[in-house]
């Protein structure tokens, strides 16, 4: 397929995980894409593997924790390609050691959290929305978590960010579809990038492996393709949805696993 001939992406948090597999996705489909991290040397190691096979790709250096940069990012996206296609909002993250539950929860780190998951996001887009109202067309995603729907015994600073994620999908999708602007969010459930296998072990993996409905657990590209189905002009009738991609882990009653055998 080669549903994004012609067309630019922006992609934060490209350089890893479920981003680095959006790029590799994006381009492999035909999209000029900017890499933007704040590791740029990873970036740009990236950015040299699918550019010796033949893709249009650069990295930029991007700091979510600095609205700036989030206006930076774009702007050298469009000065670099001449437009913004499609923007996808991948960084997010939490310092489990700080966000703990509500009563033991660092209340220092709340900011933090907010500006990295959501604050972060609101800035790239609303530096996106000039050249995607001027070209009458584009498509946002953002990477939203299930911690954004169910709650969780930890985590909570970054579960109410983005529950946040979700509802700033649908104000995207309400205030500027008329202007060609489709917006939507994926909710991904345990993915086993290299950071979840780092942080995660094997028992707990196998915990959301129970309580899955589909019998393994998600990889970054299974992420990734859903991204760019929503990002694609195969989901023009989809805007303001977050599309959950979490193995069915939270489609059903807790108890069916333990009944069910």
């Amino acid at each position: 397929m080669n549903r994004f001939n012609g067309q630019t992406a922006l992609i934060t948090g490209g350089a890893s995980g479920i981003g680095h597999a959006t790029v590799e996705r994006l381009a492999a489909e035909g999209a000029n894409v900017a890499i933007a991290d704040y590791n740029l040397e990873e970036a740009e190691k990236l950015a040299k593997q699918l550019q010796i096979k033949g893709y249009n790709v650069r990295a930029i250096y991007y700091n979510a924790t600095d609205m700036n940069s989030g206006t930076e990012a774009v702007t050298k996206t469009v000065d670099w390609s001449g437009s913004i296609d499609c923007l996808i909002n991948n960084v997010g993250g939490s310092d489990l050691k700080r966000d703990l539950d509500i009563k033991n929860l660092d209340m220092d780190y709340f900011d933090d959290v907010f500006h990295l998951n959501l604050k972060s996001m609101l800035a790239t887009i609303r530096a996106a929305l000039p050249s995607m109202t001027a070209k009458g067309k584009g498509s946002i995603v953002n990477v939203a978590s299930i911690g954004g729907l169910t709650g969780d015994f930890r985590g909570t600073l970054y579960g109410i960010s983005k529950a946040g994620v979700i509802n700033l999908t649908r104000y995207v999708a309400t205030q500027y579809g008329k202007n060609g602007i489709r917006c939507n969010g994926v909710a991904p459930g345990l993915v086993l990038t290299p950071a979840a296998i780092r942080n995660l072990p094997d028992a707990v993996q196998d915990i959301f492996l129970k309580y899955n409905t589909v019998p393994y657990l998600g990889q970054a590209a299974d992420i990734a393709a859903t991204i760019a189905f929503l990002a694609s002009d195969d989901a023009r009738y989809i805007s303001g949805q977050t599309i959950i991609a979490d193995g069915g882990m939270t489609c059903h009653n807790p108890t069916i696993e333990d009944i069910s055998h």
